[in-house]
């Protein structure tokens, strides 16, 4: 198949899948009729341990998704004395693992709709919270932890947790790809355990 072709072929998957995470995490909670369960584990699993894991300066978390190893980056900004840039504190792009392992920047649909970041500012003193643009009711704090390493704090099931990654499940097929569940990993900060939230679309 030519490239033109395979490239077209690849960027309308990209819009289908795109438009699937919208559908069902940007509605209403009334809307979605989504169901979670949080589990204690001892660490944190690798649901797909052949996907590489990102390593980026500052790293706060990461998106991950079943339909291929390209993976969404979230990391933490900081301005030219070293502090955490507080208008604009968090900066998300895609790793292309799937290709190269290329720096790609997301683009307008992506920023606006799906994984874009709407930071909160935040008086002097104050922590910065944010949300993904697609999951507005879970609030994210930004801290430094013990030795100044930026994190990203989110409730799971009542516990204040450093949000590692999160899953999305994918299933292809038909007009519209299907987002039926999504996995939601992080470290409990009071107890050092691991935690696991698995949300499904009922």
């Amino acid at each position: 198949m030519p490239r033109s072709s395979m490239n077209w072929n690849e960027a309308m998957k990209k819009r289908r899948l795109l438009l699937s995470v919208c559908l069902l995490l940007a509605l209403p909670a009334a809307a979605r009729q989504l169901s979670s369960q949080v589990t204690e584990l001892d660490a944190v699993p690798r649901l797909r341990p052949e996907y590489a894991v990102p390593d980026e300066p500052d790293m706060l978390f990461y998106i991950e998704r079943s339909t291929n190893s390209n993976t969404v980056v979230y990391a933490a900004r900081r301005g030219a004395n070293g502090a955490l840039d507080t208008a604009t504190p968090v900066e998300a792009f895609w790793r292309w693992f799937n290709v190269d392992g290329a720096k790609k920047p997301l683009n307008f649909i992506e920023r606006m709709m799906a994984y874009g970041v709407k930071a909160n500012r935040a008086a002097a003193g104050q922590p910065v919270t944010f949300e993904i643009t697609s999951l507005p009711e879970r609030a994210l704090t930004l801290d430094l932890d013990d030795k100044k390493h930026p994190e990203a704090l989110i409730q799971i099931g009542g516990h204040t947790a450093r949000l590692v990654y999160v899953y999305l499940n994918v299933i292809e097929g038909g007009l519209m790809p299907k987002v039926p569940s999504l996995d939601i990993f992080g470290i409990d900060k009071s107890s050092g355990k691991a935690l696991h939230e698995h949300i499904v679309q009922n």
